[in-house]
């Protein structure tokens, strides 16, 4: 793993790495989007970062089976989360199979589930060499305490 930290004034910073796909891989991109999110001093989205990060490498590894490059991108107080490969077919968000009485349920298809819940907004868009997949995580406003009146909050 070779991580690519940016250095170019006037752009964003940005890491890099090229991945095997690999099922190893998903546990390097967590570790490169952990690493930014020290280094950055983003720690509120280490967490859901990493899930996603780990959710979207995963998908390329299993759909694409082709080199990745996952790039993790701040953008102000957010991320930018890609993973590229070389696959040209787009993802599909699956809706949850509903539960029957004596049928196996069908895990599949939480992943982008998982994604479209913690990103502020994904997507994918062709290249000239497959795809890139692509999710925008943003802080969660800090919740403003409920006022009080004594020791009772007010609703």
């Amino acid at each position: 793993m070779i991580q690519i930290p940016s250095g170019t004034p006037g752009e964003p910073p940005y890491r890099t790495v090229a991945l095997a796909p690999d099922p190893d891989a998903a546990s390097l991109a967590r570790t490169l989007v952990a690493d930014a999110c020290m280094v950055w001093q983003l720690p509120g989205l280490l967490h859901p970062a990493r899930r996603v990060m780990s959710e979207l490498v995963l998908n390329a590894v299993e759909h694409a089976a082709t080199a990745l490059v996952v790039t993790v991108t701040r953008h102000g107080d957010g991320l930018h989360l890609a993973v590229s490969d070389g696959d040209p077919r787009l993802p599909r968000l699956r809706m949850m199979a509903r539960v029957r009485r004596g049928v196996p349920l069908d895990e599949r298809g939480r992943g982008l589930q998982l994604v479209q819940a913690a990103a502020t907004r994904w997507g994918a868009d062709r290249t000239a060499t497959g795809k890139t997949v692509w999710a925008v995580l943003l802080p969660k406003p800090a919740r403003q305490p409920r006022p009080t009146i004594g020791a009772m909050p007010v609703p």
